[in-house]
């Protein structure tokens, strides 16, 4: 089990993040977010080590609701307990929003 899993809340979007079956060897994760009460699949999740081993680690993941829209994020995290991760990301909706999307999520 990696340890980038766990429930994680950025408070500035009002966005929960919670990342499920982190696979270290290959950096690929899944698992859901949810923002204004809207829940969003992780469709794609990738994480990657500096120099494949090292830190710090930099995070990007597509969420998907198939009636809603998308989000895109890409986070990083200085070491590997990934309490704090910086993030910016967007939100576009099939009604043509289009959201960016900021600050930190913080690991609960």
């Amino acid at each position: 089990m990696s340890s980038i899993n766990g429930t994680y809340v950025n408070s500035n979007s009002g966005a929960q993040l919670v990342i499920t079956d982190g696979n270290d060897s290959n950096g690929t994760f899944s698992g859901k977010l949810s923002q204004g009460g809207v829940n969003y699949d992780v469709s794609y999740g990738h994480y990657h080590f500096q120099n494949s081993t090292g830190q710090p680690t930099i995070i990007t993941l597509a969420a998907l609701n198939d009636g809603t829209g998308y989000q895109a994020w890409t986070l990083f995290s200085p070491d590997h307990n990934y309490s704090r991760l910086r993030a910016v990301g967007s939100r576009n909706n099939f009604d043509g929003d289009v959201v960016g999307l900021a600050g930190e999520f913080v690991k609960q």
